[in-house]
């Protein structure tokens, strides 16, 4: 049987064994791996093991207007496009990150199936209407079966862009809580969907014991 990355199901020497020993069994079989292998392939798995990742975005841009490393949005409506001109398969799907901290530490996630767009509304001002928010954005691929491939930062990782709204809102946003799989509290940036199929319960902590 195959192992390992973007393996497919194979029978090996025992669908020859099977053939030989019945040959509409044997051939019955091999349909059957066929069927597998084409059913994992259309929804973005491997049928053994996981698939490989999708290549790196290429690039992102945001619509607004750039002095140095400033970008400012017209409005605060966010609209960026991201350009993957890599060969890609069936199922990909895109997630975009956008955090007020530089180093993505608890960034909140946007999923955008398969399109390479997006659009959300962020507030211009922290909460006390004064303070200006900047935010940082970047954005990855994953297939239903992989991990994430590394992240895209909007300018570079030494030094991401930082963006502002143009509006008068005023809103600090809640903390971040992660997305698929990933821990609950929002610090595991860029893992997407998640990296393993199931995550248990998370359990309430333990009550310090009163004596």
């Amino acid at each position: 049987m195959a192992q390992g990355l973007n393996q497919k199901f194979q029978g090996g020497r025992e669908i020859n064994y099977l053939t030989q020993k019945d040959n509409y069994l044997g051939s019955f079989c091999s349909r059957v791996a066929d069927a597998i292998n084409n059913l994992a392939a259309n929804v973005g798995v491997a049928a053994v093991g996981k698939t490989t990742p999708p290549p790196k975005i290429d690039s992102i841009s945001v619509k607004g207007t750039q002095v140095n490393n400033v970008l400012t949005a017209s409005s605060e409506i966010l609209h960026w496009t991201l350009t993957h001109n890599q060969a890609l398969n069936k199922g990909i799907k895109y997630i975009t990150e956008i955090d007020t901290n530089v180093g993505f530490t608890q960034p909140h996630q946007f999923f955008h199936d398969a399109s390479r767009t997006g659009f959300t509304t962020l507030p211009t001002y922290m909460d006390d209407g004064v303070t200006k928010q900047t935010y940082y954005l970047r954005s990855q691929a994953q297939y239903p079966g992989s991990d994430a491939c590394d992240p895209t930062v909007l300018g570079n990782l030494g030094a991401p862009t930082q963006i502002q709204m143009t509006g008068m809102s005023a809103m600090t946003l809640l903390p971040s809580t992660g997305s698929g799989t990933a821990s609950p509290q929002g610090q595991q940036g860029g893992l997407g969907l998640g990296t393993v199929l199931r995550r248990p319960t998370t359990q309430p902590k333990r009550l310090a014991k009163r004596f």
